[in-house]
């Protein structure tokens, strides 16, 4: 099975002697626990799924993704003001909150993922209501994981398809390994410190939310791993993605609501999360 590591800063890793051959830092064949029990004592994982006015039976579609998983998963659906009581019946931990919160997802996910840990889980995944997994993508995550213990942060690629079921040609800022979606993150428990940062993130750079993590895990230096497995099933009404695939974008398709930005306050932004965040030159850089 092969895997990539994105190291950040990795010309400063590799003087302080990632990939040498020293004992250190070298993985050998007797360190890695490959074995099925093994990925069963070792990880806990929970799901995390935000969800607001989506039909139920695009969350349910989400949920069997969760269920027919390869390694066991326990999901957390968590609903943003708008509470579907059916899920109350289905096998999940279903986390209501009275209000929605207009952020994308991200006061509910953050809570999700803060209860999920409290509650003594130890590799957290998310996956948005209207996305899906494919059967081994949680088992994937957890075996490059069992062959890199050394790893903070692992991720899949993703398939891209649109409402009709037609698959699209995936963005290549996924392969060039300059985003990762947040239903392809998982995040172990090296990591876990920035599972709060789902909620202090102001409202105005929720609509890049994903971005604006991602950087997070550049700034704190964290190791990457990715499957380079296509094993999220991502829904997409975007115009650019119908434009790519020769369809007339429909009426309902959209793009990227960024007008937010406009009202975005550094200083607001520091008092929450006690560092600078430079919009402007973060926008250069995507």
């Amino acid at each position: 099975m092969m895997f990539t590591i994105l190291f950040i800063n990795f010309k400063k890793k590799m003087a302080k002697g990632f990939g040498n051959s020293t004992r250190k830092n070298k993985l050998y064949s007797r360190d890695i626990f490959f074995k099925e029990e093994k990925l069963e004592n070792n990880f806990k994982p929970a799901v995390i799924t935000p969800y607001y006015k989506e039909d139920l039976g695009i969350i349910e579609r989400c949920h069997k993704s969760c269920l027919a998983q390869t390694h066991k998963v326990n999901h957390f659906i968590v609903a943003d003001g708008c509470p579907n009581n059916a899920i109350d019946s289905w096998d999940t931990n279903h986390i209501i909150l009275s209000n929605s919160h207009n952020d994308y997802g991200n006061t509910p996910r953050g809570i999700g993922a803060m209860s999920a840990m409290n509650l003594g889980f130890n590799v957290i995944f998310f996956l948005d209501a209207d996305n899906w997994f494919e059967k081994d993508h949680v088992e994937s995550i957890l075996r490059m994981k069992a062959e890199m213990p050394f790893l903070d942060i692992a991720a899949s690629y993703r398939n891209f398809v649109l409402p009709e079921g037609i698959f699209v040609e995936p963005d290549s800022v996924d392969q060039e390994k300059r985003h990762i979606d947040t239903s392809c993150m998982s995040f172990f428990e090296t990591s876990f410190f920035l599972l709060p940062f789902w909620l202090t993130m102001t409202k105005e750079v929720s609509c890049l939310c994903d971005r604006v993590m991602f950087k997070r895990f550049k700034d704190n230096n964290l190791k990457i791993g990715f499957t380079e497995q296509r094993t999220l099933n991502y829904t997409t009404n975007y115009k650019i993605h119908y434009e790519r695939a020769g369809i007339v974008p429909p009426k309902s398709s959209k793009e990227l609501d960024i007008s937010d930005l406009n009202k975005f306050s550094e200083e607001q932004f520091y008092f929450r999360n006690k560092f600078n965040f430079n919009l402007s030159n973060f926008l250069k850089t995507l």
